[in-house]
Order: structure tokens, then C-alpha cells, then sequence
């Protein structure tokens, strides 16, 4: 699509370290613990607790975690899973015996246990250098003290009134003196006695005990058997990513049950595919993405009950797909609905570790079930379930969900080069491929290929399924009409529209020494460095 005239902000430029987040409190205090002599790791999870206060819509404590790292002392790419499963004695036939053929998108059914505060603490022992009480207490103090409604919190918390009116402890913690206006000074006290009690006592405060309990406690009254032993028992998960070769780099993303892989199932089908028009780029891209989500619907789940992957990222598997691909017709695709909120992170230090993290709550306010006296939104990742029998993502006692948090890395000669996120829920891959293309095949500066208009397939937030494309406005009028005559479904977004995910991330320039980071004008970004 065509280069914006101008970016929105300039290229961010360091040469020790760099954070980008989608709020600037959160990327200020991640670069403090840098600025302290943190690394990468400390300075992700202080931005990550602080966005879960400040950004409560999309992220918070109550949700799940994935990463992906490079580390250099033993100068290799793992992966963490955050995600938390089914309660143990919840399975589909309970609920398909209540005459459900879907899974519930939000309340107690929807919420699996959550594992980001425990993979803070797990990664932060493996790769960072700071405890948890130093690197939440920015966050305790925004949510005691409080923090400013920003245009973008302010827009979450008036789309999703009902939602929280529907929850006596949502509606108790910020609907007291009506929706919350852009401006106004929010707080979470509850919250800050949370973080408070991991700080003192780690992330076993958060998984047994008191706060245990209360979500336990809370999840049980809405018809959710989640015990307190399911949380006592949730462990993350360190894991090997899944990777493939692109012009004479690697791109690295987290297998599943996270969904990164479809971003290079697409980056393979399109290899030879990066001089094309902006038209026909496009349309193959939004082809290849459909075909992606295809396999990713039959098949991905929980890794223990899904069939291997095999050969599916090998070059002469990812050229079968491409060759299958009509290059005037769209096929069509029902897609299941996705509304998901989200946040990502980059962060890059000065000993050369890299981070790329998604944590979420799925959908805005997650399930929009706040467990008592805790201030602690839990995530609805369970409605990502299936309730067909014998998919490989049906719900079970004990299971992870499949999940559309993607984190990604890009390395050249063993090191990384593009360290990137966004959120967006199915939009997270599809974002990652198109800022890849801008990057590495149009030449645009980490910046402008984030500000460039971008799509989305298969997000229609008012749809209950959709085979719909999201463009924003600002695409030229002969793209979308090139699309749209050859059986592409185009709705048209405002510019800069929110639908269309937060993305960060940040190029490290090794031959100039240099890092360039960029931050999403869709947000309240910031990427700054040391």
C-alpha cells in the first residue's frame, strides 16, 4: 500500500537499550529499570504490570502471558507460555449438556486460570536480574495514587458500559461517578493491595491464599468449577519456537497453542511474492491469510491433544499453498468472531537480549468478571474454546485454549535484527506480515511501516462471523476496488483505526550500532531508548 506522506512521530534512536509499548507511563518505567542497570527481561514486566493498571481494558493480571527471547549468554531464541488452563473439572459435555453449541464469550465459563504473574516470575529468575518488588512498584503506585484516562481507555470503558454494570465489583471500581471521560483520574486500590501482597510474597501470593480463594470464590458462584488447587498448580511452560528461513534471515514465532505460526505459514507462501504491485501484494496476502487460518482452525489447539505440524513450514509445503492460491478470485471463508484487546511489548538491552511479549485479557475487560475484593479483571481466553466433540480445541478439564497472542523475532546470522509485536487478536500475524513486507521488501523505517494503512481479515466487531477485509480509509481507492473485483469483501475503517491492532517494535541497525524503534500512532505508543 502506498508510503504515508509523512510518519506521525519520528523514528525513536538509542544506542544502549529500548522499550516500546502502547502507553508511554508504561514504556517510562520500563526504561527506568534500565536506566538502573535492568535488563530487557525487568524492563518488560515492569511495563506489563504497569499496563495492566493503566490500559485495564486489554491487559492486567488476570490474563495470560507468551515470549519469545533471545538470549544472548547462551546465544539462542526460547520461549515462554504464560497461558492457564480449563479448570480441571470443566469440560465440554458439561456444557453442551446446558444446550450450548458455542462457547460463552464472556462470564465464568470463559475464564481459564491466569498464568502472567507467574511467568513473570519464572522468566524474570531465568534470564532478568530484578525481583518482582522492585519491578511492580511503579504499577501499585498508578493503581493506589492513580493514573489519567487516556482518549483510548476512556473510548474502552464507554463501548463495554454494560459490561461492567453487569458486574457489581467492575461497576464498585470505576463506574461510581458514571463512564470514565478522557481526563479524569482513575484508580484501583484493590489492585494496588494485589500487586502489593506478589511484591512481598512473589507470585505465590497471587496463586494460593487469600486472592486464590477470592477468584475461586467468585468463578464457582457463576457456575465455573475452578478450584483453588487449579491455581495452586499452574506452571509456564519454557518451550522451542517454531521457525523458517526468509531472505537470508530467520523469522522465529511461539508454537502453539499460540497462533504466531500463521505469520510464517504467510511470510513462506509470499517468499517470492515481495515486488509485486501494492494491489496484487495485498490480495495475495489477504488470500495466504485465509489459508493460514484454515489450517489453524482444523488443527492447532493444546499441543498435547493437537497432530504434529510436521512439514507444514518446510519451503515445498509453503510453495503448495502459494501455488493453490487464485490470483483473480477470492475464495470465501467464514471466520469465527474475534474481538480481542491485548498489549505488546519490545524491549532490546545493551548485552544484546531481546523481548518480544503479548499479554492480554482477551477481549475488552476480558470476561468482564472482576474476582472479590482483589481489583482483578479476569481474562476470558476460554471462549476461545470449541465445543465440537474430538476437535483439537474443545474444551477439556486441565487444557490450554488456542490462543491468538503471537509474539515474533527476527534474527540475521544467529543475532536479532527486528524485535516486534501488536495486539489485535487474529489481526496479531497478519499485522506482523504486512510490517515484515514494509520493512524488508517496500524499505520503509521501522516508524513509517507502522503508520502505513494496513489491514485485517476476518475482525468484524459487529459480525457474528466474518469473511470480511477491514482496510483503513487512507488505502488509495484503486487498491480497494482492485480488491473488491476480484471477490474480496472490503469494509472501510476510520484511518488509524483501533480495530487494526498496536503495533511496536524495534530494528537493531548492527552495522551502524544503532537501535530504531517505532511505536503505533493507533495507541497512546512510545518507544524510547537509552
Amino acid at each position: 500500500m502506498s508510503l504515508p506522506e509523512k510518519s506521525t512521530r519520528a523514528v525513536a534512536r538509542s544506542v544502549r537499550a529500548m522499550v516500546a509499548s502502547p502507553h508511554a507511563l508504561a514504556t517510562s518505567a520500563g526504561v527506568e529499570v534500565l536506566r538502573r542497570g535492568g535488563n530487557a527481561i525487568d524492563a518488560a514486566i515492569a511495563t506489563n504490570a504497569v499496563l495492566g493498571v493503566v490500559y485495564p481494558a486489554s491487559c492486567g493480571i488476570g490474563g495470560d502471558a507468551f515470549w519469545v527471547i533471545y538470549e544472548p549468554r547462551t546465544r539462542e531464541v526460547v520461549c515462554y507460555n504464560g497461558s492457564g488452563r480449563a479448570a480441571a473439572a470443566l469440560g465440554a459435555e458439561r456444557l453442551r449438556a446446558q444446550g450450548l453449541a458455542s462457547m460463552p464469550q464472556r462470564g465464568a465459563f470463559s475464564v481459564t486460570v491466569p498464568g502472567a504473574v507467574r511467568s513473570w516470575e519464572d522468566v524474570g529468575r531465568a534470564h532478568g536480574t530484578r525481583g518482582l518488588d522492585e519491578l511492580l512498584a511503579p504499577a501499585e503506585a498508578y493503581a493506589r495514587d492513580g493514573f489519567v484516562a487516556s482518549d483510548v481507555v476512556a473510548n474502552y470503558f464507554a463501548i463495554n458500559e454494560a459490561l461492567l454494570r453487569g458486574d457489581p465489583e467492575a461497576s464498585a471500581l470505576f463506574l461510581q461517578r458514571g463512564v470514565p471521560r478522557s481526563g479524569d483520574v482513575l484508580r484501583n486500590v484493590p489492585l494496588a493491595e494485589t500487586l502489593a501482597a506478589i511484591r512481598k510474597c512473589g507470585a505465590e501470593a497471587f496463586y494460593a491464599g487469600r486472592i486464590a480463594d477470592a477468584i475461586a470464590e467468585t468463578l464457582q458462584a457463576g457456575g465455573n468449577p475452578m478450584t483453588p488447587g487449579d491455581l495452586a498448580t499452574h506452571t509456564t511452560e519454557r518451550t522451542e519456537p517454531l521457525k523458517i528461513s526468509w531472505h537470508g534471515a530467520e523469522v522465529y514465532a511461539h508454537p502453539p497453542n499460540s497462533a504466531a505460526s500463521l505469520a510464517l505459514m504467510v511470510l513462506g507462501m509470499l517468499a517470492g511474492d515481495g515486488a509485486a504491485s501494492d494491489l496484487d501484494w495485498t490480495y495475495l496476502a489477504i488470500e495466504a491469510i485465509k489459508v493460514a487460518l484454515e489450517i489453524r482452525d482444523r488443527r492447532f489447539g493444546e499441543p498435547a491433544t493437537m497432530a504434529p505440524l510436521g512439514d507444514l513450514l518446510s519451503p515445498e509445503s509453503l510453495a503448495a499453498l502459494r501455488a493453490g492460491i487464485d490470483p483473480q478470485r477470492a475464495r470465501s471463508r467464514h471466520s469465527l468472531v474475534d474481538r480481542g484487546g491485548t498489549i505488546a511489548i519490545a524491549a532490546v538491552d545493551e548485552e544484546g537480549r531481546a523481548v518480544s511479549l503479548i499479554e492480554s485479557l482477551y477481549q475488552n475487560f476480558g470476561s468482564g468478571v472482576v474476582a472479590r475484593g482483589t481489583g482483578v479483571f479476569l481474562q476470558n481466553r476460554g471462549s476461545y474454546f470449541r465445543l465440537e466433540p474430538g476437535h483439537p480445541n474443545e474444551l477439556a478439564g486441565g487444557k490450554r485454549p488456542l490462543h491468538t497472542l503471537s509474539p515474533g523475532m527476527l534474527l540475521r546470522n544467529g543475532k536479532p535484527e527486528f524485535v516486534y509485536a501488536t495486539m489485535g487478536g487474529d489481526g496479531q500475524p497478519q499485522t506482523h506480515v504486512q510490517l515484515i513486507h514494509n520493512v524488508y521488501e517496500r524499505g520503509m523505517s521501522v516508524q513509517a511501516a507502522i503508520d502505513a494503512p494496513r489491514f485485517v481479515y476476518g475482525r468484524d466487531s459487529e459480525a457474528s462471523f466474518a469473511d470480511a477485509v477491514s482496510i483503513e480509509s487512507r488505502v488509495p481507492t484503486r487498491i480497494v476496488d482492485g480488491l473488491r473485483e476480484r471477490g474480496q469483501q472490503v469494509q472501510l475503517t476510520e484511518p488509524y483505526s483501533n480495530m487494526l491492532g498496536h503495533c511496536h517494535a524495534i530494528f537493531i541497525d548492527r552495522e551502524r550500532g544503532s537501535l530504531a524503534g517505532g511505536s503505533d500512532p493507533r495507541a497512546d505508543s512510545l518507544a524510547l531508548g537509552l
